[in-house]
């Protein structure tokens, strides 16, 4: 449950983050707001994949301080269960978020993320329909001014409308009291039928405007052409797993083309087998002394796999130049492993081993001179 909680809080922070920049560009490009929660959908397996190794560090790291303070987890080792006993379970949870990761990273983040970035050029182009902003004189079509004063019912009713159609010869302007959009058979043209106005025709043959009253005039507007969205690939993020171990070794692709699939190829690969070693560095984090009941494993848990994940990352950018991944990205992974697997020995297999008594005296070291220097301080005020 703690893991489960953490996860879904995780996740939920972070899209609500993003779900406000969403909003903000959405109603800037004039599209329709259910658009926003398409693109939520798109980059939920993004979070997903950042929220699950911080659900699973401080799921169990909050499992077995729980356990620790209230005495159970001696309890447990005195019945004769050893550490390594009751880290398998974790182990098997551990291989199936890592199942869960590497579908993820692997297949389902890359097509999400290619739908994602469909939508940002469908916004962009007007492929979605981008509403008639009230107030505003707006582009639409060939040759084609339009304003409106109200709009209803998410833009299929409108009111106060002034529309202008150019052509080289002529100037058409139509002012209606009421109107609204409606579809037609052919995807490039849209119906625009008006109620109650006036429209007038100003003709270089003509002598004089033409003026007509209408209780309702249909126009037809034809939509600009539209640019079709690129096929997916080409980018390492929006390539699956079998598909970046082809391309970077494909003799075709450039020298950086192939390190950049070869970098980020490797980095998945890591970030599921991390899921194991976050196990072993979850539990001595979390075991912690009754007596005090100091939080700190908490604190330095989450700073180990922030700081983890940012040297990821700057081990992939290295990858990209040039670099060889097994002495970057997995040489990384193997000293995250050394330390993890030390503090777990620590509490294993030592008497009374409790990997925070380290940290706890190195933060006293540092902690001694300043407190002494505060009462100092505190000692001369006094005085004065």
């Amino acid at each position: 449950m703690p893991m489960i909680t953490t996860l879904g809080v995780a996740a939920l922070l972070l899209i609500l983050e993003r779900m406000l920049k969403l909003f903000d560009f959405v109603v800037n490009q004039g599209g329709p707001v259910e658009v926003v929660f398409r693109m939520l959908a798109n980059l939920t397996p993004h979070y997903m994949g950042l929220a699950l190794p911080v659900g699973l560090l401080l799921g169990v790291l909050v499992a077995f301080r729980k356990i620790s303070l209230s005495s159970e987890y001696d309890a447990i080792t005195s019945s004769g269960t050893s550490l390594p006993q009751l880290i398998r379970p974790l182990l098997m949870l551990a291989a199936f978020l890592a199942i869960i990761n590497t579908l993820l990273v692997g297949w389902i983040q890359p097509h999400s993320r290619y739908a994602y970035r469909g939508l940002v050029f469908d916004l962009r182009s007007g492929a979605l329909g981008a509403s008639i902003r009230v107030g505003e004189f707006v582009e639409i079509g060939d040759d084609i001014t339009l304003m409106i004063e109200e709009s209803r019912n998410q833009g299929a009713e409108l009111g106060g409308i002034f529309l202008e159609r150019r052509d080289e010869r002529s100037t058409v302007t139509v002012t209606a009291e009421r109107g609204g959009f409606f579809a037609t058979d052919d995807d490039q043209t849209i119906l625009l039928r008006l109620f109650n106005g006036v429209l007038v025709d100003l003709n270089e043959s003509q002598n004089k405007p033409r003026v007509l009253n209408f209780e309702r005039q249909d126009l037809t507007v034809t939509l600009p052409e539209r640019e079709v969205f690129r096929e997916r690939g080409g980018q390492e993020l929006e390539m699956t797993l079998p598909e970046l171990f082809t391309e970077m070794q494909n003799p075709v692709n450039s020298v950086e083309e192939r390190a950049a699939f070869q970098g980020n190829f490797h980095w998945r690969l890591m970030h599921s087998f991390s899921f194991f070693i976050l196990t072993f560095l979850a539990i001595p984090m979390g075991i912690t002394n009754k007596r005090t009941g100091r939080g700190t494993g908490i604190v330095i848990g989450l700073s180990l796999l922030i700081v983890y994940n940012e040297l990821m990352e700057g081990m992939e950018t290295a990858v990209k130049n040039g670099a060889s991944p097994y002495f970057t990205i997995w040489a990384l992974f193997a000293a995250f492993a050394f330390l993890s697997l030390f503090f777990f020995r620590v509490s294993a297999f030592k008497a009374g081993g409790e990997p925070l008594a380290y940290i706890d005296k190195v933060v006293e070291v540092f902690a001694g001179p300043i407190k002494r220097m505060g009462r100092k301080l505190m000692g001369m005020g006094e005085q004065s």
